[in-house]
């Protein structure tokens, strides 16, 4: 101890020192209870009931925010798509006439001027009885080939604004939902892309129901269609049925001419042999690589090829290799191998017998049933396939691409490609589901009945008959000899740029 310490301790006086002694419990007992009120203290003052204050702060914040952010969607979610022909500018780029929006839009305009708001149209201020508005599934058919894809989409002319329009020029949609999807619930089961056709594309919407008669609905709507677009069928569902969710899989088909599975020796003989020599390869666009005549000469070239059982066996080996649950990522566009999105369940992938059209072009027509399909994924998979059974890729290099592996995979044409069924079946065995999603099972009912005419007389026909006049697949099958980005399926660890290809 040193010498200052110890000063200090001989300062103390004696009574002091025994009273602290003796008072020593009444202390212990003081300590405690000063240390409680200080943590009360801090709880609702100081450290703890800052932070309980800074809380509800935050929390009133928050609920600012949400309740901004809830009218911002609102107001969104009220404005007219610009891909809807509510929407002015679509009217006037596709020349569509609509009198009646023209006036209403017009004085809705010169009310927001004046600062003031119209609440209601005049068809909801009418004294007449409310038409009932009703979730309904439509079953829709259509040649894609003039259409920019399924969805709506802003200055495109898309399936989904047809049917909208053909809804609402029909009396079944109203102006206050007219150009607004997400008023009238609309769902879509399956995304179909630019030039794809579809004989079972499935929408749910709510639309108002002047009478309970669901084939007067149907006629209604397709009354206001155009010719290559058709309702099939229209079913009462349940207030909470949507289509995208509620689809349990799908059904693909494409139908191939027979000469796409002729091996590279064939086709580099047949082209040899037709194309003018005159013309420097390098000159030639892959894209539209043929003159008229060429065309032609090469069109009735193929159209005399009739697949053999041994090149039918090589592709259906090649479309089995697809079934099960792989990764797809170099089958589409913007997917890495560990994106959880690239996998995908195929439930089966076969061929059919082939068939022959009035122009006597022999097809071959495959079906791909899966859950769920990812952008481009069925045309190139058929791409792959059809260079497997001819001799130009393998079952081992399809199997490669299903690995962290990338590589280069071709699209096949799009004509080919068409939507051919949906399917309900968890939402059919549900208790109470009403009608069922079924337009397979029984072959003789109607709307099953008008599937298959659709198919066969509309879908099928205009791919045969588009084939003879545009030639997609000779002009697909040169860019295969052609193009040195395909000339072999070479697998890579990094997925290459636009700019390396």
């Amino acid at each position: 101890m040193s010498e200052t310490e110890s000063k200090k301790e001989s300062a103390v006086p004696v009574e002091t020192t025994e009273k602290a002694a003796a008072g020593n419990g009444d202390n212990q007992s003081d300590k405690k209870k000063n240390n409680r009120n200080n943590n009360k203290r801090k709880f609702v003052g100081g450290k703890y009931g800052k932070n309980k204050r800074m809380g509800k702060d935050n929390n009133k914040k928050n609920k600012q925010k949400t309740t901004v952010d809830f009218k911002a969607r609102n107001q969104k979610r009220d404005e007219v798509h610009q891909g809807s022909y509510a929407h002015k500018a679509m009217r006037d780029l596709f020349n569509v006439s609509l009198p009646e929006m023209d006036k209403l839009q017009a004085e809705q305009a010169e009310l927001a001027e004046k600062g003031e708001r119209k609440a209601e149209y005049q068809e909801n201020n009418s004294s007449e009885p409310k038409v009932p508005k009703r979730k309904v599934a439509l079953l829709i058919q259509f040649i894609g080939t003039k259409y920019c894809g399924m969805q709506i989409n802003e200055g495109q002319q898309t399936i989904q604004s047809e049917i909208e329009l053909a809804l609402y020029k029909a009396g079944l949609l109203a102006a206050t939902n007219f150009g607004i999807p997400g008023k009238y619930s609309w769902s879509n089961s399956a995304r179909t892309d630019k030039g794809v056709h579809s004989c079972a594309q499935v929408c749910s919407c709510k639309i108002l129901l002047p009478t309970e008669d669901m084939n007067e609905i149907r006629e209604m709507i397709n009354k206001e269609l155009p010719d290559d677009i058709n309702i099939a069928d229209v079913v009462r569902v349940s207030k909470t049925f949507c289509a995208r969710t509620q689809r349990d899989k799908v059904r693909y088909q494409y139908i191939l001419p027979s000469f796409a599975l002729s091996t590279s020796e064939s086709v580099q003989e047949i082209f040899g042999k037709v194309m003018n020599k005159e013309i420097n390869e390098k000159e030639r666009n892959l894209k539209d690589p043929f003159t008229k005549d060429e065309k032609i000469a090469l069109q009735n070239e193929f159209r005399k090829i009739r697949v053999d059982a041994n090149g039918l066996d090589r592709l259906k080996e090649a479309l089995a290799t697809y079934e099960g649950t792989h990764k797809f990522h170099n089958y589409t566009s913007g997917k890495t191998f560990t994106d959880a999105s690239a996998s995908r369940y195929i439930l089966s992938f076969t061929v059919q017998d082939p068939v022959v059209d009035k122009h006597g072009m022999e097809w071959i027509p495959c079906q791909v049933v899966g859950q769920s399909f990812l952008l481009h994924q069925i045309r190139k998979m058929m791409s792959m396939a059809m260079d497997a059974a001819r001799g130009s890729s393998s079952t081992d290099i399809m199997k490669q691409s299903f690995s962290d592996k990338y590589m280069n995979v071709n699209t096949a044409p799009a004509q080919g490609l068409f939507l051919d069924m949906s399917y309900f079946e968890s939402f059919n065995r549900r208790p109470n589901a009403g009608d069922p999603l079924d337009w397979y099972s029984d072959p003789t009912a109607p709307a099953t009945q008008r599937w298959k005419e659709f198919k066969e007389d509309k879908v099928m026909t205009h791919i045969m008959d588009e084939e003879e006049r545009q030639g997609n697949f000779v002009d697909y099958l040169y860019t295969q000899e052609n193009h040195n980005k395909y000339a072999n399926y070479d697998a890579v660890d990094e997925k290459k740029s636009k700019r390396d290809n």
